[in-house]
């Protein structure tokens, strides 16, 4: 038996036990959903395989999904019923990704100008929640466009990084993306493309002096983020002086770290847990949440498993060339910088940057634009790369 079969296997065994734990534990859990679920993956294994692709993500996938349902429903099964609608469209996505040649796509300043578009009409047509107007809602259906946006706008830096015509074009792009979403109040993200663009720009060539020049504008946008919003300047006392500020902002960010502490290696056990003190516990909190029921040895196999993703990713881009690679290097970073600043921000490393925990936490738009994103690369590992 090969070993992607054994793992499928191994996999829906453990998904058994865990869905038999908590129908024990809260008495009502819907069995379509990780049925949905577990049908999904298997379908898009099979889909990719025949396709000539690299299915080795798929696994990985499927257990980071599926962790999040589990928890999800320990919070408010409502959540994981939204949270599976949001898988399936996800499935959908990944097809999308592998069946369309995205990266023979040449549209050039057209992905920047999608983006921004993307973006320009959230600021001036979206809504407000948890203090971004980040949201928007076109005929009944509320979706956060900059997941989408963020992909764009690495289409076009692959692109424009290769050619190398105009190296200052670029950065033009790049900072009307960023001052939008400051003008939303959306930070997070700015954070997160704009470190992705410094990697892909350095991996083309790198010089002190472009090191030099990335890291005076992080230390400036910094400064001037502090300066100019106060939901910066909350989150970044809260991160330096969370005890001073224990009944307001520093309030999520002490419950975070006393849910850590209290899992200990092994973890209270699933249904242990004291899951409704922590706020924004099903987006911006749920690794701290995990963490407190499995523990250090279950927070260590998650993060394992996205060092899975990144390896799988990494194999494919480092058979590529030209344009493909940075796009494909661009893409994988999207997903890992991005566990990187929301685990280290829970960990207190740096100031937690609002973002979700990608896979694992409720919202069906990340998780369409993260399944789309690990079809584009699935893609991309056919044949390694695209003729």
């Amino acid at each position: 038996m090969g070993l992607l079969y054994r793992t499928w296997f191994e996999f829906t065994g453990w998904a058994a036990a865990l869905v038999l734990w908590l129908f024990i534990l809260q008495g009502q859990v819907i069995w379509w959903q990780p049925a949905a679920l577990w049908a999904v993956f298997v379908v898009l294994w099979f889909l990719t395989t025949r396709l000539g692709g690299d299915p080795g993500a798929l696994p990985l996938a499927a257990v980071l999904v599926f962790c999040g349902w589990v928890f999800l429903t320990r919070l408010d099964p409502a959540l994981a019923e939204g949270h599976s609608y949001g898988i399936l469209l996800g499935g959908a996505a990944f097809c999308f990704g592998l069946l369309v040649p995205w990266t023979r796509l040449s549209l050039g300043r057209l992905w920047a100008w999608a983006a921004l578009a993307l973006l320009a009409t959230t600021a001036v047509l979206g809504e407000s929640s948890g203090g971004a107007k980040a949201w928007l809602n076109l005929w009944g259906l509320r979706f956060q466009p900059v997941e989408l946006a963020r992909i764009f706008l690495v289409f076009y830096l692959g692109d424009e990084i290769h050619r190398g015509a105009n190296k200052w074009e670029p950065l033009l792009y790049l900072t009307s993306f960023c001052l939008i979403l400051a003008w939303q109040r959306d930070l997070g993200p700015a954070v997160l493309v704009f470190l992705v663009f410094c990697w892909m720009w350095l991996q083309l060539s790198f010089s002190w002096g472009k090191l030099l020049g990335l890291t005076a504008a992080v230390l400036v946008g910094f400064y001037s983020a502090f300066r100019l919003f106060p939901h910066v300047e909350s989150r970044v006392l809260a991160w330096l002086k969370p005890w001073h500020y224990l009944d307001s902002k520093g309030y999520q960010v002490l419950q975070g770290l006393f849910a850590l502490r209290a899992g200990g290696v092994v973890g209270q056990g699933l249904g242990e847990g004291l899951v409704h003190v922590i706020p924004q516990g099903h987006t911006d909190y749920l690794f701290a949440i995990i963490g407190e029921e499995f523990g250090f040895l279950g927070i260590s196999a998650l993060l394992l498993c996205y060092l899975g993703l990144a390896f799988w990713a990494v194999r494919i881009v480092d058979r590529l060339e030209g344009r493909e690679r940075l796009i494909g290097l661009g893409l994988t970073l999207l997903l890992h910088v991005q566990v990187f600043l929301v685990v280290g921000g829970i960990l207190r490393l740096f100031p937690f940057t609002g973002l979700t925990l990608p896979l694992v936490s409720f919202g069906s738009t990340s998780l369409v634009a993260q399944l789309w994103m690990l079809g584009i690369i699935a893609r991309l590992g056919c044949r390694g790369g695209e003729e």
